[in-house]
C-alpha cells in the first residue's frame, strides 16, 4: 500500500521569520480582522451612545425651553393680575373715601328741628330771638333782651349757648349788643322817657364731629328722630364703627 505524502504549502520565508522571531502572516491577517471588526463594534457603540446622548439633550433642551415658555405664560399672568390687583385696590379706596366723605357729610348735617330744639331751651326769660340764619359752620342769631339787666340776660344767654352739645364752646362769638333808642313816655312828666331794649347779635359755630353713639344720643333727647334713624341705618351699613 502506498501512501501519499503530505504537501505543505512552501514557505521560504518561515525559516527566516522563525530567526527573526516574527508572527506568520496568516495569524497576523487573522488578529488584524478580529482587531479591525473589535474597533468597528466599538466606534459604533461610541457611536451611538454619543447619538443617544444627543438626543437626550435635546430632548431635555425641548423640555427646558417648553418649560421656560410655561413660565413665561405664568409670569404674564401674574403681571396681568398684579395689574387688575391694584386696579381693584385704587378703586376700592376710591370707594371707601367716597363713602367716608358722605358719612362725614351725613354726620355734620344739622337738624333744623334739633338747633330750633336746643334754643328753646336755653334762651333766657326777658330775652326775644328775632332772627336765626345759617351761616358757615354755624348759625347767626339776632334779638333783644329787655330790662332790667338787659346785659347780664344776654351773658346768660351766651353762657347757656357755650353748654350746648351742639355748640363749640369757644365758638360762641358776641358781634354786637347795643340799647335801642330811647321812647318817650305816654305817662306823667315825672316818669321820665322809656329806656329801650337791648338789640344784640351772637354767631354761633357748631362743635367738631363726635362718635355716631354720643351723636345719636344728643339727637334722641332733642328730639331729631330723622337723623337718629340715619344714623342707625348707616350702623347697620357698617359704615359707622
Amino acid at each position: 500500500m502506498t501512501s501519499t505524502p503530505t504537501t505543505t504549502p512552501f514557505d521560504l520565508l518561515r525559516e527566516k521569520r522563525q530567526e527573526l522571531n516574527l508572527p506568520d502572516p496568516v495569524a497576523v491577517s487573522v488578529q488584524g480582522r478580529q482587531r479591525l471588526v473589535q474597533g468597528v463594534a466599538i466606534g459604533a457603540a461610541l457611536i451611538g451612545v454619543s447619538l443617544g446622548v444627543t438626543a437626550l439633550v435635546f430632548l431635555r433642551s425641548m423640555m427646558v425651553n417648553a418649560a421656560i415658555e410655561r413660565l413665561s405664560t405664568v409670569e404674564a399672568e401674574v403681571q396681568l393680575f398684579e395689574t387688575q390687583l391694584t386696579a381693584a385696590k385704587t378703586k376700592l379706596q376710591g370707594i371707601d373715601k367716597a363713602n367716608g366723605d358722605l358719612v362725614k357729610g351725613l354726620i355734620a348735617v344739622r337738624s333744623g328741628s334739633a338747633v330750633l330744639r336746643d334754643l328753646q331751651t336755653r334762651v333766657p326769660e326777658g330775652i326775644q330771638l328775632t332772627a336765626a340764619t345759617e351761616e358757615g359752620s354755624g348759625y347767626r342769631l339776632k334779638g333783644s333782651s329787655r330790662d332790667p339787666q338787659a346785659f347780664a340776660r344776654i351773658n346768660a344767654f351766651q353762657l347757656q349757648l357755650k353748654r350746648s352739645p351742639l355748640v363749640d364752646p369757644n365758638g360762641v362769638t358776641m358781634v354786637k349788643a347795643s340799647r335801642g333808642a330811647d321812647v318817650a313816655s305816654s305817662g306823667p312828666a315825672t316818669q321820665g322817657p322809656v329806656v329801650g331794649p337791648v338789640d344784640f347779635e351772637i354767631v354761633v359755630n357748631f362743635r367738631p364731629p363726635i362718635s355716631p353713639a354720643a351723636e345719636k344720643q344728643i339727637l334722641s333727647q332733642l328730639g331729631a328722630e330723622g337723623l337718629v334713624r340715619r344714623l342707625d341705618l348707616l350702623q347697620k351699613e357698617g359704615l359707622l364703627q
